[in-house]
């Protein structure tokens, strides 16, 4: 039995510093997350989000030469939108990522560092021990953190994402019936 606990407390010693790169790499990842937040932030106030403004132009390039039919118009609208949406559902999967990574990585840095700073105990040197705990603490803690905030920005951009979904359908549907109304129109001329 003491030949498994020795291989599994290898095995924890050889994840220690990766977990701990883990945890400043999931860390870093939203301090720029943050920052991006914040510039979207601003730009929804300011009414001038990018992703809308690019759809909204793609949009209206392709009406300036449609297909012919509106089952094609149809379908290349709904192609559009299925596109726009992946692409912008893809950009929210590094916070869904860092909402399980972050607490997942802060306990894997939690539980190593304990097993040393225990074994360290049995020893008597307070001082390994102390250094591990804080350790063990702190990557809690960094873990934790980034794990909430990214779930909070998470839910709020797929707030963002949903409100903008719908625009962008109602665009492609105003559009839809205003061609086809152009169209009634000009075969009424030509047909009085």
């Amino acid at each position: 039995m003491n030949i498994l606990e020795s291989i599994l407390l290898a095995i924890a010693n050889l994840l220690y510093y990766p977990v701990l790169l883990g945890v400043l790499l999931v860390l870093l990842h939203q301090v720029v997350a943050v920052g991006k937040f914040m510039s979207e932030l601003k730009q929804r106030r300011n009414k001038n989000f990018k992703r809308i403004q690019a759809f909204k132009a793609q949009h209206a390039d392709y009406f300036k030469a449609p297909a012919a039919t509106y089952k094609v118009i149809e379908y290349d609208l709904v192609s559009k939108l299925r596109k726009w949406h992946q692409s912008y559902n893809k950009s929210l999967s590094a916070n869904r990522l860092v909402v399980k990574a972050g607490p997942s990585l802060g306990l894997l840095g939690t539980l190593i560092p304990m097993g040393t700073a225990l074994a360290s105990l049995s020893q008597g040197d307070l001082m390994i021990m102390s250094a591990n705990m804080v350790t063990a603490f702190t990557t809690t803690v960094v873990g934790m953190a980034s794990g909430l905030t990214a779930f909070l920005m998470h839910y709020k951009q797929t707030e963002w994402m949903k409100r903008d979904l719908l625009e962008c359908e109602s665009l492609c549907e105003r559009s839809l019936m205003e061609w086809e109304n152009e169209l009634e129109h000009t075969e009424n001329l030509i047909n009085s």
